[in-house]
């Protein structure tokens, strides 16, 4: 499989640009979805970045220049499913910056565990399961700061890109294994943690 993407990832910054894609996600069944913050860095953290993909594009939304309020009905939405890996941790910041109810949700990370993975990380998922190897260079990196670099918003937009093979993947065999109702109640008590 390809490690590069397709096409840049679409950069919103503007609020036209969110309303845009407001409408666009309104109309998807299933989102990928994960959060870049600044907790290595800053006294009190936020997010600096959200990366939303579709299965046709890759989103990354300035959250310094758009108030990402008018996103909360499509996190709330329980028609539309959010894939996350480690959504923990992601969802706890987007409570505590934007106070998101989030609804529909599939953990990767969760499923990996539930099937009793012996690796767990995206990283070694993606790897295992696809022959993907992403580089992780920019983990750690300081996402409060702008402008970020060409690199920067890539490492962001693949941390989504494939999250919907993973989870098609994954699905498949906690079905097989009889686990998926295990699975969807981790998914939703871990959707109300606050």
């Amino acid at each position: 499989m390809d490690l590069a993407l397709v096409e840049p990832p679409v950069w919103i910054d503007t609020t036209a640009g969110l309303a845009e894609l407001v409408n666009i996600l309104d109309k998807e069944k299933c989102l990928a979805i994960d959060t870049e913050s600044n907790s290595l860095f800053a006294y009190q953290e936020k997010v600096c970045l959200l990366q939303i993909s579709t299965t046709k594009a890759d989103y990354l939304i300035d959250p310094f220049k758009v108030d990402l309020a008018s996103l909360g009905r499509i996190f709330a939405n329980s028609e539309i499913e959010k894939i996350f890996h480690a959504a923990e941790y992601d969802l706890i910041c987007l409570k505590r910056d934007y106070h998101f109810e989030v609804n529909h949700l599939f953990d990767t990370m969760i499923a990996a565990r539930i099937l009793g993975l012996p690796e767990v990380g995206l990283g070694a998922l993606l790897q295992t399961r696809f022959g993907i190897v992403l580089d992780k260079r920019y983990q750690r990196a300081d996402w409060g700061i702008r402008p970020l670099s060409e690199a920067m918003k890539a490492y962001a937009a693949l941390d989504t890109h494939y999250l919907f093979n993973l989870r098609d993947n994954l699905a498949l065999e906690l079905h097989e294994k009889d686990l998926i109702q295990l699975a969807d109640e981790d998914f939703r008590f871990i959707s109300k943690a606050e």
